[in-house]
């Protein structure tokens, strides 16, 4: 598995985690499942956030990625950069560059 693809997975993984977090905030259910994804989502952020900065340096991922990742959009804006970064290497791929 490519380091792109693994990282594609992560940020989409940790999407989810983050809609659970703002499920049960919402909800207000549990307090303590609400604690549990407050802590999975803020550490799976910050390593989010330093996997995507490693593939930038990398030339893996663009430094738009990288912001988009560091935002307050977080995951959301990690997983949207990724996949218009995807669409455009299969667009790349198709036309035969």
């Amino acid at each position: 598995m490519s380091y792109f693809t693994a990282v594609r997975i992560y940020s989409v993984f940790e999407l989810c985690l983050f809609a659970a977090l703002v499920t049960f905030a919402i909800g207000g259910w549990s307090d303590e499942a609400e604690t549990i994804l407050g802590w999975s989502h803020g550490v799976g952020w910050i390593l989010l956030c330093f996997l995507v900065f490693l593939g930038a340096t990398r030339n893996v991922f663009t430094w738009t990625v990288l912001a988009a990742t560091v935002s307050p959009a977080g995951p959301v804006g990690s997983t949207i950069g990724i996949e218009l970064m995807a669409r455009k290497r299969r667009k790349k791929v198709q036309a035969g560059g």
